[in-house]
């Protein structure tokens, strides 16, 4: 699968925008949508990554 790249403020732009999305969904009371679930799982997927920077850059910072 093809990966695509984002500089640190595209990917905080996604996540305030799949904020954005879930609370709508969850003010309509839609929470097993099709398109609710994927967002949820690439909500966590680029916290998770923003988790593995933060601490790799942290070990760097140590060094």
């Amino acid at each position: 699968m093809n990966k695509i790249e984002l500089t640190r403020e595209e990917a905080m732009l996604v996540m305030r925008l799949l904020n954005l999305f879930l609370g709508k969904a969850h003010a309509l009371n839609v929470r097993d949508n099709s398109d609710v679930v994927p967002a949820k799982a690439l909500k966590q997927n680029i916290f998770d990554q923003f988790m593995k920077l933060d601490t790799e850059e942290a070990e760097n910072e140590s060094e």
